[in-house]
């Protein structure tokens, strides 16, 4: 866009079909994203905001050769990037802390609720009962501990197992102890 604007077109024709695709595949697996895992907050709508509006000033700057629409739209992607690493790091503030924890041999304490966020909050939710990706509520389940060890190592439809690579004994055990902290 600064080169010139002989270079910038010749440059635009270039890159014109890999953008369509690429863009294509962004939009594609967002709305994906958002069907699977419906989380909706302000946060996300201010970031859906910014990034829809860069899409026609980016649009517009290359029609008309305006550098000041062209870094506007960059300010928005920008800012909708920072957005994101700003929840992100609040995010994880929030999630820490723990409850039934578990003492491993070597006399480690694990925390049922820091493994159940890192593992399982993507589709059960902080609490429990988020039902993303139809997971059932936990808050209502009469599973016991052995049936609950078996679904978190197995798997059932689309949910994840978890071999021993992924989660050890112990940290079963602590997840198993905080999925049952959350019945009703």
């Amino acid at each position: 866009m600064f080169l010139g604007k002989d270079k910038f077109e010749k440059f635009a024709k270039v890159v014109k079909v890999p953008e369509m695709i690429i863009s294509f595949l962004f939009l594609a697996t967002g709305g994906y994203l958002l069907y699977v895992i419906p989380l909706y907050t302000k946060a996300l709508t201010i970031k859906f905001g910014l990034v829809v509006a860069s899409i026609p000033l980016a649009v517009i700057a290359t029609k008309k050769f305006n550098k000041i629409l062209m870094v506007l739209s960059l300010f928005c992607l920008i800012m909708a990037y920072g957005m994101a690493e700003m929840h992100r790091a609040s995010a994880k503030k929030q999630l820490t802390g723990g409850t039934d924890t578990v003492e491993t041999a070597d006399g480690t304490v694990l925390s049922g609720k820091d493994l159940f966020t890192k593992k399982c909050s993507q589709c059960h939710g902080i609490d429990g009962d988020a039902q993303r990706s139809n997971a059932p509520k936990l808050s209502e389940s009469k599973l016991g501990d052995a049936e609950i060890k078996h679904l978190v190592r197995n798997g059932k439809g689309i949910m994840f197992s978890f071999s021993e690579k992924d989660i050890s004994n112990e940290e079963l055990e602590a997840i198993t102890k905080y999925a049952k902290s959350l019945r009703n």
